[in-house]
């Protein structure tokens, strides 16, 4: 803009200089010189170093990843990649209902109808952002719908969940209670400790951050013992297909990550929340729900049926202003599902299950090596390892082997500590190189 422009829109907002715009701001987070940005770069150069960069990047695919804590590669058919990329979908991303068409409706429709399936509750929306925005709302229902103040969390929930949810509470008249594990899990007899007749719900993740499955069934039964406590299960879509579901354990929420269903790793995001609950709650939940309706000559059509963000009639009585549904990746999620099916997405969580025990079994056999936790586990588990997990992984990156995390730097364990994923994607080789690696160090 001109500089001429420039006084003409201070003079139209009644200030002097740019600067009043933030005088609300601290003068200690404010930018107090010009940005030490580069030069202006032509299109050819800009072409130049975009392409170097992006050589030396190492995505997963080029090692073998025992990368986990809530990003995992799993396998990917190519048929989501086909499908989801055709320019119909690539350019609708969130439409609304003047301009949503039947195409785009019937696919959320879909997705909707196979996560309800997927928890064995009644309804799922039409998506969220990812999966710690998506635990933080289902916090924000319980608390607006039983009026109680006390939000229960188990530490065993990923770190950056408790993040989340500790941020969206940090301004409302709510009190934030951590639930302390033992040996790694919550204890039903912890949780008859904490909860109480102001208790909005109980967040249990199962599997938990360190891979272990928690005990949903007794622990929502404690919940529910207080009238209108609510049982807010987080889950892993892939353990679904295996494990009992959070609906058949007494969850009233249930809430993950959809980035296990076809949605690449892709630098952390952008990913997919996924967000159901027990009809009672239905017309609570944030987002939008697809309908499935007749027209006046009785033919099948969708339609957004509940539309509670701020930006729809709900206005200021919107249940949440930070729902934008994940349109494009929910697609890919249902289109993942469909070409997968119940059977498939089985098996996948069978050989997850299966290869990540064989792994652990291996390692549990080495000199110097412990797995500090008993009992089931998923396709995850923490190694307590002779050196620092640090130096395991400095080792595996020459090598092309990703052995997992350092569980002190995810703020989940102690520098020896390393957390291991499992997928169906790692095979008989890689899981030996690893094993093998590890065995360097005893």
């Amino acid at each position: 803009i001109t500089d001429e422009q420039h006084r003409e829109m201070l003079t139209s907002l009644g200030v002097g200089h740019v600067d009043d715009l933030y005088s609300n701001l601290p003068e200690a987070i404010r930018l107090a010189e010009p940005l030490q940005l580069p030069p202006a770069r032509s299109e050819l150069e800009l072409q130049r170093v975009l392409t170097s960069r992006g050589a030396s990047n190492r995505p997963a695919a080029q090692r073998a990843s025992f990368l986990g804590c809530g990003a995992y590669d799993h396998f990917i058919p190519t048929v989501v990649d086909t499908l989801a990329g055709q320019g119909q979908f690539v350019t609708a991303y969130t439409p609304y209902q003047a301009e949503a068409s039947q195409g785009s409706l019937q696919a959320f429709f879909e997705f909707q109808t196979q996560i309800a399936r997927l928890t064995s509750l009644d309804a799922a929306n039409a998506s969220l952002y990812e999966g710690a925005t998506a635990s933080s709302e289902a916090v924000m229902l319980a608390v607006n719908t039983t009026g109680k103040r006390r939000v229960l969390v188990a530490s065993t929930l990923h770190p950056d969940y408790r993040a989340v949810v500790r941020t969206y509470l940090a301004d409302l008249p709510a009190q934030y209670v951590e639930l302390p594990a033992t040996e790694g899990r919550i204890d039903a007899t912890t949780l008859k400790q904490h909860v109480d007749n102001d208790t909005a719900c109980v967040i249990i993740q199962s599997p938990n951050v360190f891979g272990l499955l928690e005990n949903w069934s007794t622990l929502f039964d404690v919940a529910h013992e207080q009238a209108n406590t609510l049982a807010i299960a987080i889950f892993n879509p892939i353990a679904s297909g295996l494990l009992k579901r959070p609906g058949d354990c007494g969850a009233d929420i249930a809430v993950g990550e959809g980035q296990p269903l076809g949605i690449p790793l892709q630098f952390g995001g952008p990913w997919l929340g996924l967000f159901a609950a027990r009809r009672t709650l239905m017309r609570k939940m944030p987002g939008r729900l697809v309908g499935q309706t007749v027209d006046q000559r009785g033919q099948r059509g969708f339609c957004l049926t509940l539309q509670t963000r701020e930006q729809h009639i709900r206005g200021a009585k919107a249940t949440s202003n930070v729902c934008t549904n994940q349109g494009l990746l929910a697609l890919r999620a249902t289109i993942y599902m469909s070409a997968m099916g119940p059977d498939g997405l089985r098996d996948v969580a069978l050989q997850c299950y299966h290869k990540a025990h064989y792994t652990a079994d291996r390692i549990a056999t080495l000199d110097g090596y412990q797995l500090p936790h008993d009992g089931p586990f998923f396709h995850e588990f923490v190694v307590a390892c002779p050196v620092p997990a640090r130096a395991i992984i400095d080792a595996g990156r020459s090598r092309g082997l990703a052995p997992g995390l350092d569980c002190s730097k995810l703020g989940i364990g102690t520098r020896h500590e390393l957390l291991v994923a499992v997928t169906e994607k790692r095979n008989a080789d890689e899981i030996h190189a690893l094993v093998n690696l590890l065995r360097e160090f005893c």
